[in-house]
């Protein structure tokens, strides 16, 4: 399976993507490069700063190969971190709900909705420090804020 971690919005917005099986060195390879990137972006904004949201796209994934136990171990790691909201685009329903159960385990912010769209006009919704953005697939333009 491949993964990708990037910025959808610098230090605000990470944006993942899966692609194919999912593995206990993928789950692990993967959430230490975004934990690194969160910690990264915490240090910029400051203690007490704007939140750092993610939003997870599943729907290139084809199989998880993972068993239940060693997710949950992982789940630990994600505690103690500060995190805003995660968002997640599921492959299906069941991928749906086991996302779900192990982010209520975590603590974490959850929401899934089932395209990229939904979920930034989400997190506008409930997060007013984010600055005026759109998105379109794979471009996107940060808007200047009318302060008047």
């Amino acid at each position: 399976m491949g993964y990708q971690v990037s910025w959808l919005l610098e230090n605000r917005i990470m944006l993942i993507k899966y692609d194919g099986v999912l593995t206990k060195e993928m789950l692990h390879d993967y959430l230490a490069e975004s934990m690194d990137l969160r910690d990264k972006a915490n240090a910029v904004l400051g203690e007490g700063g704007p939140l750092i949201h993610t939003i997870t796209d599943a729907r290139g994934m084809t199989k998880v190969d993972l068993p239940p136990s060693e997710a949950m171990k992982q789940i630990n790691y994600v505690r103690k971190q500060r995190v805003g909201w995660t968002i997640y685009i599921p492959a299906g329903k069941l991928d749906n709900l086991f996302a779900s159960i192990g982010h209520q385990i975590a603590g974490v912010r959850f929401r899934s909705f089932p395209n990229l769209t939904e979920s930034i006009k989400f997190l506008k919704e409930v997060d007013n420090t984010l600055p005026e953005f759109s998105y379109t697939e794979n471009t996107l333009e940060l808007r200047p804020v009318d302060h008047a």
